[in-house]
């Protein structure tokens, strides 16, 4: 583990590319998805919005994961880019979008 934090970052669903080339350079990205993975499983898991996929590189991102107690084995694979993803959701993904999204209040 590295004696810093990870820069986190949150991206809203048509900042893709913000998302991808943040992760590129060494932070970890919370991009919101699509929610129409609602109602499906995974890893014994029924899906609840919001669905995030939390994008880096992947020894940053088996760190982070560890630090939020998500297993190394469900990172998803890095496929045309350099950069692997965990899919996020439910309550988790709203503590994220809490913790990084700007607030509708906010007007800067």
């Amino acid at each position: 583990m590295t004696d810093s934090p990870l820069r986190e970052e949150y991206f809203e669903r048509r900042q893709i590319r913000e998302a991808i080339a943040f992760a590129e350079a060494g932070g970890i990205a919370i991009h919101r998805n699509f929610d129409h993975y609602h109602g499906s499983t995974i890893r014994g898991l029924t899906r609840e919005r919001p669905f995030l996929h939390v994008i880096g590189l992947r020894k940053a991102l088996e760190e982070w994961g560890k630090s939020h107690g998500l297993r190394p084995e469900w990172i998803q694979p890095e496929k045309r880019r350099k950069v692997a993803h965990y899919d996020v959701f439910g309550a988790f993904a709203r503590d994220l979008i809490a913790r990084h999204a700007p607030s509708p209040l906010d007007t800067t």
